[in-house]
C-alpha cells in the first residue's frame, strides 16, 4: 500500500461496506498454506488455512458469492464477489480447492502453462529458493567466490546481505543467471520440482474443471510483460490462451496479467480482445474502469496483517480518491509493434 491507502486504511471500518455494497468484488490471492514454502517465503506474505477461512466466512456473510458463469452470460449483479487466484501453485489444489468445495464457492484459476505438471519452475520462486539457501549462512569460501565474479564482477564484495539484494534484482531478461547461481550452491531445482511439486499438475486442473471450477491462462512463463516488445507480450498471451484451449477444452477463455497491467498498451489489449471475442481480461489494478467492460480489475486480500473489511473498505475509498484526482479510468497509449 502507498501512502494515501495506508491513510485510508487507518480510518476504514467495515461499518461502512453497507454504503458501498452494489458494486461487485473480485479479490485474487496466490497461495494459501499453513507450512513455510521456501519457493514463495522470500517474494511475499500469504495468508494460512485459518485466515483464509476467516475472509471466506466474511465474505459469505457480507455478500454473494458469483458463479464465473454468470462473468460470460447475464453479468455481476449486486452485492456479489468472484474469487481468482494467480500462478497455479500446488496450494489450489491441495488447500484452496477443498475449502470452497465445502463453502459452495466457486473460482477462477489462472496458470502458466509452462509451469503445470513441474516441468519448469517461475524464475521468481528459483530466486525465493536460492535466497533461502543464501541466508542458512553455510556457503563455502569457493562459493562465495564464484558467486562475487558472478554477481559483483570481484570477490571483494561478497557478503550475504548484498548476495541476496542482487540476487533479487535479477530480471527475467538475466533468468539464467538465477539457474547459474542455484548451481554454484548446489541447488538441484530438477530435484526441488520432482520432490515438491509446487505447481498444479493436468490431472488436478482436469479434476477441478470438472467440479465446476473455471481455468484462465496467466501467459506462457510468467514475464513482466511491459519487459518485453508488443509481439513479444502478444505471444505470450495468446499462447497461453491457445494452450488451455487445446488441453482442457475451455470454452470461456479468461486471462490475467502477470505482476502488473500498468503500462500494458491499448494495442495489446485491443489484439487480445479482437483475438477472441468471449474472451475476458482480469488486471489487479484495484476498483478502476478500464479501456473496455470486457476487462475487470481485482484488488488483493493476501496480507496476513490487514483485516478483510478495512481491506475493502480501504478499496471503495481508494477508488473515489481517484475519481476525485481524475485517475479513476485508466488511460492506455496505443504503442505500434
Amino acid at each position: 500500500m502507498g501512502f494515501v491507502k495506508n491513510l485510508l486504511y487507518k480510518i476504514s471500518t467495515e461499518n461502512l461496506l453497507f454504503i458501498f455494497r452494489k458494486q461487485p468484488l473480485f479479490p485474487y490471492y496466490h497461495i494459501v498454506s499453513d507450512k513455510a514454502v521456501h519457493h514463495i517465503d522470500n517474494l511475499y506474505d500469504f495468508k494460512n488455512k485459518k485466515q483464509f477461512e476467516e475472509d471466506l466466512d466474511f465474505l459469505l456473510h457480507t455478500y454473494k458469492p458469483l458463479d464465473p458463469e454468470a462473468l460470460w452470460n447475464n453479468g455481476c449483479t449486486e452485492n456479489s464477489f468472484l474469487l481468482t487466484f494467480d500462478d497455479g501453485l500446488s496450494e489450489i489444489y491441495t488447500n484452496i480447492y477443498p475449502i470452497l468445495k465445502s463453502k459452495g464457492i466457486k473460482a477462477i484459476f489462472f496458470i502458466n502453462p509452462d509451469f503445470v505438471d513441474n516441468k519448469e519452475i517461475l524464475y521468481k520462486h528459483e530466486i525465493s529458493i536460492v535466497i533461502n539457501h543464501l541466508k542458512k549462512s553455510n556457503v563455502t569460501n569457493e562459493q562465495k567466490e564464484k558467486l562475487g565474479r558472478m554477481l559483483f564482477n570481484t570477490t571483494e564484495n561478497y557478503n550475504t546481505t548484498s548476495a541476496i539484494k542482487a540476487v533479487k534484482n535479477i530480471t527475467y531478461q538475466e533468468r539464467e543467471m538465477v539457474r547459474k547461481v542455484s548451481k554454484i550452491l548446489k541447488i538441484n531445482i530438477e530435484e526441488y520440482l520432482a520432490k515438491n511439486k509446487p505447481y498444479v499438475s493436468s490431472e488436478n486442473i482436469k479434476e477441478m474443471l470438472n467440479d465446476g471450477f473455471f481455468f484462465g491462462s496467466h501467459t506462457m512463463s510468467h514475464p513482466p510483460l511491459q519487459q518485453l516488445t508488443i509481439e513479444e507480450q502478444k505471444k505470450q498471451i495468446i499462447d497461453a490462451i491457445e494452450w488451455m484451449k487445446n488441453q482442457f477444452h475451455i470454452k470461456q477463455p479468461s486471462f490475467a496479467f502477470p505482476f502488473t497491467d500498468r503500462g500494458i498498451s491499448k494495442s495489446v489489449i485491443q489484439h487480445i480482445l479482437d483475438y477472441d471475442q468471449n474472451l475476458l481480461i482480469f488486471g489487479n489494478s484495484g476498483m478502476k474502469k478500464d479501456v473496455n467492460n470486457r476487462i475487470i480489475q481485482r484488488f488483493s486480500l493476501e496480507k496476513p496483517s490487514k483485516k478483510i473489511g478495512k481491506v475493502i473498505c480501504t478499496e471503495h475509498l481508494y477508488k473515489y480518491y481517484n475519481k476525485i484526482i481524475g485517475s479513476y479510468t485508466i488511460k492506455r497509449k496505443y504503442e505500434h509493434p
